[in-house]
């Protein structure tokens, strides 16, 4: 089994907080956390909430990916499979996200593999409502957008940096 980095999933962005309704949820996520009011109403009734028993998977790795999650309740063990096995990368709490790449990927290819670790409910947001709020409400749709850009710009800048340390200290060889 390889140990994966934490870092690869590391959660920069969760506000722990039970017991909240969906609209604060989103309120409180930083892909929606610029929407006004209004704007958080409706994307209130285009998300879907659904509850996860324990060891249920939310998606698998290589599935086709359609959208994002964020837990409102419980908690996600995110893990791949590498060559020699299956590793744990991270394990996501309330308030967190993940899956966010599906809703601009081309390839929709899943790389992880989340699974409820007891029982958990999440709120998924899915690329045609994205897609549907771009073309209905462009203004909105570019603040969810450019939220959204910056979450994976960061991530993969803090994947870099990492990696390039890993290299400096011979965890990881060059190619």
């Amino acid at each position: 089994m390889i140990k994966h980095p934490h870092f690869l999933w590391k959660d920069l962005f969760q506000k722990k907080k039970s017991n909240q309704t969906i609209i604060d949820a989103l309120k409180e996520n930083v892909l929606f956390c610029t929407l006004n009011q209004r704007e958080l109403k409706t994307l209130s009734h285009i998300v879907y909430e659904r509850v996860y028993q324990p060891g249920e998977d939310v998606f698998h790795q290589g599935d086709r990916g359609f959208g994002m999650y964020m837990i409102l309740k419980g908690s996600i063990v995110i893990k791949t499979e590498a060559l020699s096995g299956e590793g744990m990368i991270t394990k996501l709490h309330e308030g967190s996200f993940f899956g966010e790449l599906s809703l601009v990927d081309p390839n929709n290819i899943r790389t992880a593999t989340a699974t409820a670790e007891g029982k958990t409910s999440l709120v998924g947001f899915f690329k045609p409502d994205l897609l549907e709020i771009l073309e209905r409400k462009p203004q909105m749709g570019v603040k969810i957008l450019f939220q959204l850009s910056s979450v994976l710009g960061r991530r993969l800048l803090e994947t870099t940096e990492k990696i390039t340390l890993m290299r400096k200290t011979g965890f990881v060889e060059p190619k």
